[in-house]
């Protein structure tokens, strides 16, 4: 399969060679792999929660794996298409990995690129739930009492969240859709614009990562209502109840933790025994208790994760955004079908 190079992948460098240097490397040719540095292609900027998630375990894989170094680059141009497309347009040889986190899932329906979960192979160790929050000194104690107040006050509250199309927005849509709410959203850069609009009184309530506002629910200043987590989540020092006791969707229930994910994707094509290797170091960092901290430290929902399983998570969090931003949302520019995806909706 030969990748075409598209002209941002020429600015960033990607192919230095044409023709060969862009062909899949042939399974099994990785002995003594890796013998030069790994550039971590990040998708997210340096400091938010998918490089707090991902930086620790590249530490960890680095002498498990031998490898002289791994770098993680900031490609986080474009929302992070640039990311996925340098890792697309490198040789699948195991040197560059892409640090992931949900674009992966959505940009395909949004026509942001055409690659998908399809092109990679994951490991994911842990994501950023998404949360409800209101300021602490709100009358409004829990997710009950949150559903309350804004249907009696139908379109005059507002919640601040994500971009159009990424997860945490998402929810925001999907609960307002589901519970049969009315207020109005306001989308901000990312999850810290998106506390710090809550914290200030700029909207009413928000909806957006956990990791973000974990501080703020620390030092006494945001409660956070509910998170979309299987079950009663403890984190940032406090109990916050699962979304499921308040919505009883059966899509939402059946596809929770909804989370965006910190981990590594690899192309498809890389050769197994790469593949295999990536796949001992990484449960080998997912076994230590050091982590374990990290992810208590920032609130991140654990995932530990190995390729099938989440390879598996991806297809099925695939569907589910394309879901959204089809039937809920209506702003897709590409189709379920014209992507090959399956309906989730019709496996509930």
């Amino acid at each position: 399969m030969t990748i075409k190079l598209t002209r941002r992948q020429a600015l960033v460098g990607s192919a230095c060679v044409a023709g060969a240097g862009l062909l899949p490397i042939s399974k099994g040719l990785a002995a003594g792999w890796p013998e030069r540095p790994i550039t971590v292609a990040m998708s997210a900027p340096a400091g938010g929660a998918t490089d707090r998630g991902i930086r620790p375990i590249a530490a960890k894989l680095k002498p498990l794996l031998r490898a002289p170094a791994i770098s993680l680059q900031d490609m986080s141009g474009a929302g992070g298409v640039q990311a996925v497309e340098y890792v697309m347009g490198q040789p699948a040889d195991g040197y560059s990995w892409v640090g992931m986190n949900d674009t992966i899932e959505a940009f395909p329906s949004l026509g942001r690129y055409d690659y998908s979960y399809r092109d990679f192979d994951f490991w994911m160790a842990a994501g950023t739930a998404c949360g409800f929050t209101v300021r602490a000194e709100s009358k409004v104690k829990t997710f009950e009492e949150f559903i309350d107040w804004v249907g009696s006050n139908p379109g005059k509250l507002s919640c601040s969240t994500t971009p159009t199309g990424t997860l945490w927005s998402n929810v925001a849509v999907y609960v307002k859709e589901k519970a049969g709410l009315d207020y109005k959203i306001a989308n901000y850069k990312g999850g810290g614009p998106s506390v710090r609009a809550a914290l200030a009184g700029e909207t009413d309530f928000g909806c957006m990562g956990v990791t973000p506002m974990a501080n703020f629910i620390r030092a006494g200043k945001l409660r956070c209502l509910c998170a979309t987590t299987t079950e009663d989540w403890k984190t940032a020092g406090v109990m916050i109840p699962t979304i499921s006791r308040y919505i009883k969707d059966p899509l939402m229930v059946k596809t929770l933790p909804w989370t965006n994910i910190h981990g590594v994707a690899l192309h498809k094509d890389c050769p197994d025994d790469v593949k295999a290797k990536i796949d001992d170091a990484f449960a080998k960092v997912m076994a230590d208790k050091s982590m374990e901290k990290v992810w208590d430290d920032n609130a991140f929902f654990p995932f530990k994760a190995g390729r099938d399983t989440a390879n598996d998570l991806m297809k099925q969090r695939t569907e589910l955004q394309a879901y959204v931003i089809e039937v809920i949302l209506g702003i897709q520019k590409k189709t379920r079908e014209e992507l090959g995806l399956g309906k989730i909706e019709e496996t509930i």
